[in-house]
């Protein structure tokens, strides 16, 4: 039975308003695009709905990114944190130096980084009805559509990879559903700050009103939200080059209220997240100075991102022996970790951790 409880979902609408003011058919579109030495990438559109028990009538975006051989047995699904899309996981320029999806292409893994319900090329329906649960119920149609064969291949394993609210709502997923291999929750823990909350949460406006998102969300839906300058906080304390900060900050992308709103319990109270009933291998990623999820950061978070075992023994309580935790601290990191300088430290440190437990064939 889900593990969501009802007066959680209601204490968390309430809160966001204030902070506000298994498919059975999956089709894939055409391929729509590039392909380098390394890889092969086309665009998906997967069917998911509000619930399981809701219509399926919303189209999930992903794009799907395979090794040049086109042959892999296990694929990593990428999903993206709050006022992001799948683009995170596979920034554009510079060299492809910040592409987490393809540094893990080129080491033999199908990717599927998606846009989560109200992001991007996904559907954009009302944003008061999109919950966190909704948008676990969407991760768990990208994992079954993985699996079933939808993306041109059955794929026998299958790993869940998110960042920040992204990793909040995969924790979700991946405790209620039980459905992957192996799971990578990034820029998160059970003991987030605050300060570091309200210095983002501080910045949030209408949608519509900040001219950068407002063309993304639909007409008159003023239940969306943008948090300008939020970039400020992703990086503090940590290494950045000014002009990946720049392009991060003009690409950002809108959240549904009703998704921030449902956010509030599971961090009010992180136990909520089911970690414990986590049964796979599980690393986790932190920033070092994360200003949100890591005491370094100064945000009045009670999580030591001091060193791997220091963020081992903070998150060790949360999960269950068969989750086999392991941890890892990316040096001189604020939150965003796949967007600093040295970000290719944890792609190899995940890429270690995956061929021991999520072999790519």
């Amino acid at each position: 039975m889900p593990r969501f409880n009802r007066l959680g979902r209601w204490i968390g609408a309430t809160l966001g308003a204030a902070l506000c003011v298994v498919a059975v058919t999956y089709s894939v579109a055409a391929p729509a695009g590039a392909s380098t030495g390394t890889r092969n990438c086309r665009d998906v559109s997967l069917p998911t709905g509000l619930s399981a028990t809701s219509r399926q009538n919303l189209t999930l975006f992903g794009r799907l990114c395979l090794p040049a051989s086109g042959k892999a047995q296990a694929i990593q699904v990428l999903v993206h944190g709050g006022t992001y899309d799948n683009t995170y996981w596979d920034f554009p320029g510079f060299g492809g130096a910040y592409s987490y999806a393809a540094y893990m292409n080129g080491a033999g893994y199908a990717t599927l980084a998606i846009d989560l319900i109200g992001v991007g090329r996904s559907s954009h329906p009302l944003g008061a009805t999109v919950t966190i649960q909704s948008q676990a119920y969407a991760i768990h149609s990208a994992v079954q559509a993985a699996r079933a064969g939808a993306l041109g291949v059955a794929y026998r394993r299958v790993v869940v990879v998110a960042h920040s609210l992204g990793t909040l709502t995969a924790d979700l997923e991946v405790s209620h559903y039980q459905d992957v291999d192996g799971f990578i929750p990034t820029g998160t823990s059970h003991g987030p700050g605050l300060l570091g909350l309200v210095r983002i949460f501080s910045k949030a406006v209408p949608a519509l009103l900040d001219p950068v998102t407002a063309p993304q969300v639909p007409f008159g839906d003023v239940t969306y939200l943008s948090t300008p300058n939020a970039r400020s906080v992703f990086y503090a304390g940590g290494s950045v080059d000014p002009a990946v900060q720049a392009a991060d900050e003009a690409s950002r992308q809108p959240v549904p209220a009703g998704y921030a709103g449902t956010l509030a319990p599971y961090i009010v109270a992180t136990p909520l997240l089911g970690t414990d009933a986590i049964d796979v291998p599980v690393l986790l990623v932190n920033g070092q100075r994360d200003g949100v999820f890591c005491a370094g950061g100064g945000g009045l978070a009670t999580t030591s991102c001091a060193s791997d075992q220091a963020l081992y023994e903070s998150e060790r309580p949360f999960y269950s022996p068969a989750a086999q935790l392991q941890t890892y601290v990316l040096p001189d990191s604020g939150h965003d970790i796949n967007l600093v300088p040295n970000a290719q430290l944890w792609y190899a440190r995940a890429l270690r951790w995956c061929s021991e437990f999520v072999p790519a064939s």
